[in-house]
């Protein structure tokens, strides 16, 4: 029985430049990096005696506290997208199981919430470096936002809000290529703005608000 295998606990030393880890030895030559609360919490101490499914969870608990911690510093310095959080996790070699327990954990807390970053990063492009729709909408996927959250955020921007962005692109490139003939100036900007994710009638739109040539 998996559970009646009985394992002794050798010695649990701290290891270094990392003070919430211990190495946990066993006396069967197996060693654990151990959670200095998961070794609180349960007493664990050098002669104690565990069976491989209390090992285990040990184990288990430990990894989760771990990845918990990692997790809330990743998250600490900006908001995340799940996606992101999983993907730095998984660079860390959590397995999925502690990387779906953390995520959940995350979420729980109120730390992780796709819906209000894809509702902040659309309100950032309303105001911020100027992008249309179709180019928020694939930086968003790339950060792993399903379609229906994205869709949901897109919602929030206005076809007036789009225009406005569309219009400040638009005289920033004319500025950039004010020393070219009228109807080259033109197509620079054209190619701007459409590579910037604006369609072509907020394109065009933008193109006549600008002045013409004398």
């Amino acid at each position: 029985m998996k559970g009646g295998t009985m394992s002794i606990i050798l010695s649990i030393q701290p290891k270094h430049r990392r003070k919430d880890q211990y190495t946990l030895m066993l006396d069967d030559g197996r060693s654990f990096s151990i959670h200095k609360e998961v070794i609180a919490k349960y007493r664990l101490k050098s002669g104690m005696e565990l069976n491989e499914d209390q090992l285990q969870y040990y184990i288990w608990e430990a990894n989760v506290k771990t990845a918990v911690d990692l997790a809330l510093r990743y998250l600490g310095y900006r908001t995340r997208t799940k996606k992101q959080l999983y993907d730095y996790l998984k660079r860390k070699e959590f397995d999925d199981p502690i990387v779906e327990k953390t995520i959940e954990k995350m979420e729980e807390y109120g730390f992780l919430n796709d819906e209000d970053f894809a509702l902040r990063w659309v309100e950032s492009r309303k105001t911020g470096k100027p992008a249309g729709r179709r180019k928020i909408a694939y930086e968003l996927k790339a950060k792993g936002i399903d379609n229906d959250v994205l869709e949901s955020a897109l919602d929030t921007l206005t076809e007036e809000e789009e225009q406005q962005q569309a219009v400040k692109l638009a005289e920033k490139t004319a500025m950039k290529y004010k020393h070219l003939p009228y109807r080259e100036r033109m197509a620079k900007i054209s190619q701007t703005l459409l590579r910037r994710g604006f369609d072509w009638e907020i394109t065009e739109r933008a193109l006549r608000r600008l002045p013409e040539d004398d």
